[in-house]
Formats: C-alpha cells, sequence, structure tokens
C-alpha cells in the first residue's frame, strides 16, 4: 500500500511595502484570511479609489478563490504583509516580522507572490529566504491611453513627488537648495562657481543616498537629554584645555633657549613659567566638568554629586599649591632653608589644602546621610541605566 500523500499547503501572498493599507487605511497587519484581505481592500479603495495596492490584495483574493476552486490535495490561505513608509531596512524588517508571523499561524510549503510590479526586486530576496516562491502575478491596473486620464495619472504622480517626505525630500528638496546658492551666488557676483556647487551638492546628495547614510544617521537613538549636559561640559572642558595650552606655548616659547646646552639648567624657570601661565585654566576646565557631572547627579538623585563638591574645593587648593611651587621654581636665587619664605608658603598652602579638603569630606558625608532619602542608591542605578 502506498503512503498517503502529505497536503501541500500554499501562500497566495500580498505585498505592500510601502505600508499604504496601514498608512492610509489605518489597517493594522499582517492580514490573514480571505474575509480580512477583502475588508482591508474595500476600505483603502474608499479611502483612495487610486491606490494600487487595494487592486493587489483584490487581485490575492482572486487568485485564492481560483486555486481553491482547483480540485486537488492542497491547501490554501491569502495573507497581506506590509512594509514601511520610510522605505529601507525598516520596511524589509517589518516584512520580515511579519512573514514569521503568517507563517507560524500557516506554515506553507510554498507562496505565490502578488504585487503591484514596482517593488519586486526588493521583495522577492526577502520572501525566498523563508519559503520557495512558486509563481509571481503582478496586478498592474490599466489606464486608458486618451490625454485626460494620461494627465491624472501624470498629476497622481506629481503630487505624490510633492507631498510625501519620502521623495519631496530630492525632487523639491535638493533642486531648491541649489537654486537658492544660484541666487546667492548671483547677489554677490559670484555666478561663474554655480557649476561647482552644483557638482558638489549633487554629488554629496548621491554619496548620502549611496551609502545609506541617512538611514544611518535616523538609526542613531538621541542621547537621554541629562546625558547631554555631561557631554557638553566635557567638550567645553576640553576647548578650555586646548585654549590653555596653545596660551602656555605663546607664553612660554620666547623664553626657550634656542641652544640646547642651556635646556638643563632652564629646565626648572620653564617647569615655573607652564605652571603659572597653565594652572588657572586648568582648574576652570576640570571645574566646568565637575559641575556638569554634579548637575547630572542632581536631576538623577546620584549620592556621587557629594564626590564633586569635594573634587571642586580640592581644584581650589591644587592651585594655590601649584602658583607656590612655580613661584619657588622662577625665584632669581633657588631656597635653600626650610625656614625660606617661598618653602613656609608653599607648606602653609599645602597644610591648608589638606586641611580644607578633610573638613569637605566630613561635610558632605553629614549632608549624604541628611539627605540619604534623595541621593540615595536607588537614584545611583538608575543613573548607570541612563
Amino acid at each position: 500500500m502506498s503512503k498517503k500523500k502529505e497536503t501541500e499547503k500554499t501562500l497566495i501572498l500580498c505585498v505592500d511595502r510601502d505600508n499604504d493599507i496601514g498608512v492610509k487605511g489605518e489597517i493594522q497587519s499582517p492580514i490573514i484570511g480571505r474575509k480580512r484581505n477583502i475588508e482591508a481592500a474595500s476600505k483603502l479603495a474608499l479611502k483612495d479609489p487610486e491606490e494600487a495596492d487595494a487592486n493587489a490584495v483584490f487581485g490575492a483574493v482572486r487568485t485564492y478563490d481560483a486555486l481553491s476552486k482547483e480540485k486537488g490535495e492542497g491547501v490554501y490561505e491569502v495573507a497581506t504583509i506590509t512594509g514601511s513608509e520610510l522605505g529601507g531596512v525598516k520596511a524589509d524588517k517589518n516584512l520580515v516580522t511579519q512573514l514569521k508571523e503568517v507563517l507560524s499561524e500557516f506554515p506553507a510549503k510554498n507562496v505565490v507572490l502578488i504585487t503591484d510590479g514596482f517593488a519586486d526586486e526588493e521583495v522577492i530576496p526577502i520572501i525566498q529566504s523563508y519559503v520557495p516562491i512558486m509563481s509571481i502575478r503582478r496586478i498592474v491596473v490599466r489606464h486608458s491611453e486618451t490625454i485626460e486620464e494620461s494627465w491624472a495619472l501624470l498629476s497622481r504622480y506629481l503630487r505624490k513627488l510633492a507631498e510625501d517626505p519620502y521623495y519631496s525630500r530630492i525632487a523639491l528638496g535638493v533642486p531648491g537648495i541649489l537654486l537658492v546658492i544660484v541666487a546667492i551666488l548671483w547677489i554677490f557676483n559670484y555666478l561663474l562657481y554655480a557649476g561647482y556647487a552644483f557638482l558638489m551638492i549633487i554629488g554629496s546628495v548621491l554619496l548620502i543616498k549611496g551609502f545609506g547614510i541617512d538611514k544611518r544617521i535616523t538609526s542613531v537613538s538621541i542621547p537621554n537629554p541629562l546625558e547631554l549636559i555631561k557631554l557638553f561640559t566635557m567638550i567645553t572642558a576640553i576647548v578650555v584645555l586646548g585654549v590653555d595650552a596653545y596660551q602656555t606655548f605663546s607664553s612660554v616659547a620666547p623664553h626657550v633657549p634656542s641652544d640646547s646646552s642651556l635646556w638643563w639648567s632652564s629646565l626648572p624657570r620653564i617647569a615655573g613659567l607652564v605652571t603659572a601661565n597653565a594652572v588657572d585654566l586648568i582648574v576652570v576646565a576640570f571645574s566646568i566638568l565637575l559641575i556638569g557631572r554634579a548637575i547630572f547627579y542632581y536631576f538623577t538623585h546620584n549620592r556621587r554629586i557629594w564626590r564633586n563638591g569635594v573634587g571642586i574645593i580640592v581644584l581650589i587648593w591644587v592651585r594655590e599649591v601649584a602658583l607656590r611651587a612655580s613661584s619657588i621654581l622662577l625665584a632669581p636665587v633657588p631656597p635653600t632653608s626650610i625656614s625660606d619664605r617661598l618653602i613656609i608658603d608653599l607648606l602653609f598652602s599645602a597644610g591648608l589644602g589638606i586641611a580644607g579638603t578633610l573638613i569637605a569630606v566630613l561635610v558632605t558625608m553629614s549632608l549624604s546621610r541628611r539627605y540619604k532619602h534623595y541621593f540615595g542608591s536607588e537614584g545611583e542605578e538608575r543613573t548607570e541605566k541612563a
């Protein structure tokens, strides 16, 4: 006896890659089943009678009906999946997700693909990676060849170019930029360079679209606004340090001996000049950084805010100690005894700095215990996740 042949399941699949069904018809997808597809196509056709995707869905239902009437042991189902109005990776990702959902409900062995004929090259490889395509049917709406209907069809696509943000950015935005640049060059009598501007702009657009740079930029997640505070203060601190380095170099360079043999004897003086000129802006840069982090920790209820307060106080005393040390390095006669006035000032500043830091630590410990309900470990966990 021969074994009973396993029933073959075939899926009649309609694909709407630009999601007109969802955007215009406000219909959730995937749409599985004959009744739901007819309802979706009817609703979309009522919203926009000129929409080709409605005809594609009706075509899928018609194909389903025709195959279901044929004699055989096959089982058929009809479904519609949609992509995204943004196109690109987002549309393909939605198609894959919905295709998996349809196949989990109806595990088809092969697919009859129904499209409107405009997105076959993008859709076919996606479908074939999950289920074999047995047949492809393109539903193309027939139009009259009269001038009036040809103009109506043309005006429809022109309106799409003007109103659809996805197309208007290229069709209207780029020519608009070119015209504005030509006008500016004309005003300033630089119209001769319009050709260079055209090539640069068109080349930039082709480069951005060709490598998908715009999609990569839009896919980057926007950081937490509080994180921007830390980022801004960090950038500001780096800029201040850069200005400090330039200013210090400009001030010290004239005092550097050209004779390399005098470098060793001039090294203390050079070190003193660098310290005296650089310390103020270094303290300012790190204070900006600590203040920015303190603001971030305040709004995120993080107990590490107290460390930043101590850090600012330490910076103030570090500045004083650095200035006293530079005075010793720049002294005409180096101090030789601990009783020298310059040495005493250095030791006194260091002692006050240690005492001031100790007092700041004790005060912040007291404040930390007092405001533990506001700046607690829970806030610290939120900061880690932010």
